[in-house]
């Protein structure tokens, strides 16, 4: 079973987004403490499953003509 939680750098290896964003998404409260990241340690993690849904809740909606 993949691991939910990874360090950022780890994340970042995996879909390109770097810690320097995951740092200010949190800091601007957009990924939230418990739910898409966590500090343990002064270790910084990322719920890959949190931050996918994230995304998808994201993405351009399709537009259907009328």
């Amino acid at each position: 079973m993949p691991a939910e939680w990874v360090l950022a750098s780890k994340f970042e290896e995996l879909t390109g987004v770097t810690r320097e964003t995951v740092k200010q998404r949190k800091k601007c409260g957009v990924w939230r403490e418990g739910q898409q990241v966590a500090v343990v340690h002064r270790r910084l993690y990322v719920n890959i499953k949190a931050a996918d849904q994230w995304i998808r809740d994201h993405l351009p909606k399709p537009h259907h003509p009328a």
